[in-house]
């Protein structure tokens, strides 16, 4: 543009601004000679009139940084921009900069603005800080943005008494504040108040209802639980009823389930607009929680049916632009870079046809960086995402100069392709241009390090960023997620929270998820009420994350309600639900939802078949395994471990043997996990060989393998090799736990090693920092037992910090009978009668104890008094009749 006067500039930019046309705007605001403050106010407000509220506020910030005083205007233009973003910290930074510079006295709007902006970011207070502040120049907006404030964060009553106090000082309402108010008593529950406010808009105030406040009594009475009242007064109304007015209706039917008026309030959305997917959602959720299941599955497949149609509509669209470009061509206006820049950035990013995308930018003479950066965003969201990087080096080595635009979009193609070396060449680029301090560029160099796992260059970028979005948070976020830097996800996002910026749903995906992961079921409980105060849409990766937190938690009905209430539900919700339901031990209901996938994926097969492993039903687990190899479903390490933990428990040592076999046939990398379920697999099925053989391949060990190859060689009479492989143990450097004690202690109760056995248990707490269970407790008193050495066995339990159980008089009693000590039989005895009386077996054995020492009569007694206590031994039954 040739050299104008500031006015010209400031007219051009404000008019395509005004249109939207930003990026164009920006390009004539970066080339103006000289700017003034209506040229910083110009772009500020268009880019908060496009919704584009990150790039409003980062040059609001470049404006103060170049020493230009914002106006009045200014301030106006920004605030919407910082209530959009949620920052509170900013917008008291702006509340503080409009009191010095007297703005809030120089024009009651900008006070208006902030009561307003204080409203939307959840700090009320302050709004009715400035609201008082501003006590002899309040005027109708005032009253109506305090009143709306009070009313959003459902401070129902006082919003009501604002109104009342608006009244008496004068000031006639208009529409907008009866819609506040009317609000106000639908969400309080305020349902005369109501009824009566809006008697007085009509007959006092003589204003004629829109739609909207008749919407607010529906909403109002619905709420109430007064839906035949509700649809009477939509029957009645006097202008023409939209499809909100029976959204809102079906709102209400949904809450209280009244099937009935929702189907027809949906009939009179259809009649109205056709594609209502998410209120066919809303009527298949209430048919769901009715058990209505066919019903609710033929509204979703009609969800289906209208999104082919929207995919046919696409098709005419692509159709339509290629003859406008034929028709651009053939009139000779294919040099005019606006209209080409529109086909351009269709074939490139809307419906991407990169061949036809590069054959117009072709076409064009003199390609300016604004198309060059179309053409890359295509390139980078392709499946060839290094495409754009190709592009990039190409174009600048024929001069093109790249802007704040250009970074983001080339950057996150080296992201994609793990290209960590190109994107450092990125970054060098960016110092380069100095477009470091652009809030976008930042961002995407913090998501290239993050994904490519150099957190330390990523959180070097975050730190330099003079201001950061939700956006810097997440992309740091996940970074730390992908690298399960837990805890510091945790951290992050209190620093995040500290900060003023409020969270969405991909920060809430990745903090819930790492809590779950962490066990940190408290700090996952404040998530859900986040997620639910700050009324944080909940997609299908926050539902599906919701899920598997409440399915490990155990919170079953949680899970159910998240589940039924999700619009849209991938495999990954119906396996985690799978997995709720498994873990809640409601195998029925897990199988019942297993069988309606169609097309089963691995996990699937996975969840179903851990799910039967894990509640003990070893048939049922190695049934599916063998359903899952007719479908050819290729199994993973993981179902491989849950397999030959029912092949242990149900001593299937073939089908163990097999999958050992199918293992090495096909290659699949056995993991610890896998490995240690081999070594158990084997040890209990009694093929110690096999064990040892597995335990000696595997080159990382862990605890678990210590463990499993100790109990196993310990419980199949290896005692020696058991103690060898304890004391190896030791010497690697492991840490012996609980179990691994248990399974020396049992070594040495088989092999009547007693005094080593008593030795490992003194120094099972002094040596190694284990606390003793009642289990390592009945195995001493089993260790001196075999050995017959009741009377220090006897002494023993009597010197035991805790309260025995019943378990370890049982084994006592059963050593003294293989002993012939009745004496130390009839004390057992007598214990096992005050802490278990109906214990069929206890009676057995001491029966057993006096017939062995031919004392007839005191074994009949025994007998006799197990029927007169009415215990009865269970029937035997065979592996065959199980």
């Amino acid at each position: 543009m040739p050299a104008k006067n500031a006015v010209t500039w400031n007219v051009v930019i404000t008019g395509f601004a005004a249109r939207g046309e930003v990026e164009y705007a920006r390009l004539l605001f970066e080339r103006m000679p000289c700017r003034n403050v209506v040229s910083w106010t110009g772009m500020i407000d268009g880019y908060t009139r496009s919704c584009r509220s990150v790039e409003a506020i980062a040059l609001f910030r470049r404006m103060m940084a170049e020493g230009v005083d914002p106006s009045e205007i200014t301030v106006l233009a920004v605030v919407p921009a910082v209530s959009n973003i949620g920052r509170i910290l900013l917008g008291e930074a702006l509340h503080g900069y409009c009191e010095k510079k007297g703005l809030l006295v120089l024009d009651i709007r900008v006070g208006n603005s902030l009561i307003d902006l204080y409203a939307k970011v959840g700090s009320v207070q302050n709004s009715l800080k400035v609201f008082h502040e501003m006590l002899d120049r309040r005027n109708l907006v005032s009253w109506t943005s305090i009143i709306s404030g009070f009313t959003m964060h459902g401070l129902s009553t006082e919003a009501v008494e604002l109104f009342a106090e608006m009244r008496r000082a004068g000031i006639r309402p208009n529409r907008v504040t009866f819609l506040s108010v009317l609000n106000a008593c639908s969400h309080g529950g305020l349902v005369e108040q109501g009824v009566q406010f809006f008697k007085s808009m009509v007959y006092e105030y003589s204003l004629t209802p829109e739609i909207k406040h008749f919407g607010c009594i529906i909403d109002m009475v619905g709420r109430a639980g007064r839906l035949y009242e509700a649809e009477q007064v939509i029957s009645g109304l006097p202008i023409e009823v939209n499809s909100v007015v029976w959204r809102t209706l079906l709102g209400c039917c949904s809450k209280y389930g009244e099937v009935e008026m929702g189907e027809r309030a949906m009939k009179k959305i259809l009649d109205i607009e056709r594609e209502s997917g998410g209120d066919f959602v809303v009527v298949s959720n209430m048919l769901t929680e009715l058990g209505r299941f066919s019903d609710a599955e033929r509204a979703r497949k009609l969800v289906d049916e209208m999104n082919t149609v929207k995919f046919s509509f696409s098709i005419v669209m692509m159709e339509a632009i290629k003859k406008l470009h034929g028709h651009l061509i053939v009139s000779g206006l294919y040099n005019c870079q606006y209209a080409m820049s529109k086909i351009l950035r269709f074939y490139a990013i809307l419906q991407p046809d990169l061949v036809l995308a590069h054959k117009v930018y072709g076409q064009i003479e003199a390609p300016t960086t604004y198309l060059w950066n179309i053409i890359l965003r295509g390139l980078a969201q392709s499946d060839a995402p290094e495409d754009a990087i190709a592009f990039y080096n190409k174009a600048r080595g024929k001069g093109m100069e790249p802007d704040n635009l250009t970074f983001p979009f080339v950057v996150k193609a080296c992201a994609r392709v793990g290209a960590l070396n190109e994107g450092k060449q990125m970054h060098s680029h960016v110092l380069k241009f100095g477009l470091l301090s652009d809030i976008f560029v930042s961002n995407s160099l913090i998501h290239l390090y993050a994904a490519c796992g150099d957190l330390c260059c990523a959180r070097s970028v975050f730190n330099e960023m003079p201001v950061k979005d939700v956006v810097s948070w997440n992309s740091l976020i996940c970074g730390y997620s992908r690298c399960n830097r837990l805890k510091e996800v945790l951290k992050l996002f209190k620093l995040m929270h500290d900060a003023g910026v409020r969270a969405d749903k991909v920060t809430m995906v990745k903090v819930v998820s790492a809590c779950t992961r962490l066990g940190d079921w408290s700090m996952a409980d404040c998530l859900v009420r986040y997620i639910e105060d700050y009324c944080i849409e909940v997609d299908i990766y926050l539902g599906n994350t919701l899920i598997d937190y409440y399915g490990r938690r155990g919170q079953l009905r949680s899970a159910e309600k998240v589940f039924f209430n999700m619009k849209d539900r991938n495999a990954v919700t119906l396996n985690a639900m799978i997995t709720a339901y498994s873990k809640a031990g409601d195998l029925v209901s897990a199988r019942r939802l297993f069988e309606e996938i169609p097309g089963k994926d691995l996990i699937s097969w996975s969840s179903m078949i851990s799910g039967y492993s894990q509640a003990s039903q070893f048939s049922n687990a190695l049934e599916l395994f063998r359903k899952m190899q007719r479908a050819k479903v290729k199994p993973d390490a993981i179902v491989l471990a849950s397999v030959l933990s029912a092949c242990a428990h149900l001593g299937a040592l073939d089908l163990g043997k097999w999958i050992h076999d199918y293992v090495r046939r096909h290659g699949i990398e056995a993991d610890t996990i896998l490995h240690n379920s081999l070594i158990d697999m084997y040890a209990k099925c009694g093929s110690t060989k096999e064990a040892l053989q597995v335990f000696r391949e595997m080159k990382e060990k862990d605890t678990l393998s210590w463990n499993s190859i100790i109990m196993g060689l310990a419980n199949n009479g290896a005692e020696e090799e058991a103690l060898g492989a304890f004391h190896a143990m030791i010497a690697e450097g492991f840490r012996p736990n609980e179990v691994t004690i248990l399974g020396v202690l049992i070594a040495c109760a088989n092999g009547k090693l007693v005094e080593e056995g008593l030795g490992h248990f003194e120094s099972m707490r002094s040596v190694h920092g284990v606390e003793p269970r009642m289990k390592h407790y009945g195995v001493v008193v089993d260790l001196l037992g075999r050995a017959g050495r009741l009377t220090k066995a006897l002494r023993f339990i009597a010197e035991m910090p805790v309260a025995p159980e019943p378990v370890v008089y049982r084994i006592l009693l059963g050593a003294a009978r293989t002993h012939g000590d009745l004496g130390i039989a009839e004390v057992a005895a007598e214990r096992l009668r005050e802490l278990d009386d109906g214990n069929s077996g206890d009676y057995t054995l001491m029966s057993n104890a006096y017939a062995g020492a031919d004392r007839w009569g005191d074994a009949m007694e025994v007998r006799q008094r197990m029927e007169d206590s009415r215990v009865r031994k269970p029937p035997a039954c065979s592996v065959v009749d199980c």
